[in-house]
């Protein structure tokens, strides 16, 4: 997806100390250590993406990351692992690694100035696939600087691009940019693959109705209390990036009881049976307005702040069709 922003903005990335970490899923965070929560990279895998790093930091992590898979290969050796349980992935690349413990896959990628590592657990039968597909986006991965747009097809993640993906591949591609001159604006963007119910699914569960209220009741809780301002409708129906979406706006009484604040979200869903790739869509624009206060600046008033949420959720285009395997 493209998205054209209103201004210089900064994008949330892993923390350097965390891109290694094996407790748990470090979030996304943004230079001041502002948490961005909802940010969440997969492509064949779940991604890490870290900040621009200086060569000493660089190094450092490559180093970090040899040792840590020299310590998986010293394990297996030590404990005698059976034929095939083990594997180092014979990556086409001089700054990138990978290897395959049983089912577990971990890999690494210095790309320009940023580091890269995945992680990822599949099924048995998944494994000969899953190793392949690794191995393909580490030898061909390109940096992307955050404001170009590639001219071959592909998949782009911050500082990333995945040229001539034609493999049917499942991605979430989430990023949380925050405005430079008005940091009480984040704005997120998600392009999924889309998905549909499972046999023990709810098949509302995956509507862009049902998605936009437990956003707002059930996922998004940083508030004391909160209004729909859309108050007869609930709802908009827009077009949104091709798609049918729903708009939906709301008001807002952050947990300090005063202040106020607002949202915006567009959400769609996608078709996983479509001829040309129909992702899930969702995105936000929330204003926080003591991101403003704290560093002296005025919030974004209620009027400029859904001008600005509209303008931005029209500027959302689809760069082009990724072929389906369907």
């Amino acid at each position: 997806m493209q998205i054209l922003l209103p201004g210089p903005t900064e994008v949330a990335v892993t923390p350097t100390d965390r891109l290694l970490s094996e407790d748990g899923d470090p979030k996304p965070r943004f230079s001041d250590g502002e948490i961005a929560g909802y940010s969440d990279l997969w492509v064949s895998g779940g991604l890490r993406i870290s900040g621009a790093l200086s060569e000493a930091e660089r190094q450092t992590l490559w180093r970090e990351a040899h040792a840590f898979q020299e310590n998986m290969i010293a394990v297996e050796t030590e404990q005698g692992s059976r034929q095939g349980d083990f594997e180092k992935l014979n990556v086409n690349a001089n700054e990138a690694i990978g290897l395959r413990r049983r089912r577990f896959f971990h890999a690494a990628a210095m790309v320009n100035t940023h580091v890269v590592i995945w992680r990822l657990s599949v099924e048995d039968h998944e494994i000969q696939n899953s190793a392949n597909t690794l191995t393909s986006l580490l030898s061909n991965i390109e940096y992307r600087d955050i404001y170009s747009v590639p001219k071959k097809d592909g998949i782009c993640a911050p500082f990333l691009f995945f040229p001539n993906v034609r493999m049917k591949l499942d991605r979430i591609v989430a990023s949380t940019y925050r405005l430079k001159e008005h940091p009480d604006i984040t704005i997120y963007l998600k392009d999924k693959t889309a998905g549909k119910a499972g046999k023990y699914e709810r098949p509302e569960v995956f509507t862009a109705l049902y998605k936009s209220n437990f956003f707002w009741t059930q996922d998004y809780q940083d508030y004391d209390s909160i209004e729909n301002l859309l108050k007869f409708r609930r709802h908009n129906k827009i077009p949104f990036a091709g798609q049918r979406a729903v708009e939906s706006k709301v008001r807002m009484i952050r947990t300090d009881k005063i202040t106020e604040d607002f949202g915006y979200l567009v959400v769609t869903q996608g078709n996983p049976d479509a001829k040309v790739d129909t992702p899930d869509l969702m995105l936000y624009v929330i204003r926080d307005a003591q991101q403003a206060i704290k560093r002296g600046i005025k919030p974004v008033p209620k009027k400029e702040f859904f001008r600005l949420a509209r303008q931005i959720a029209d500027s959302v285009k689809h760069r082009g069709a990724i072929p389906s395997e369907k």
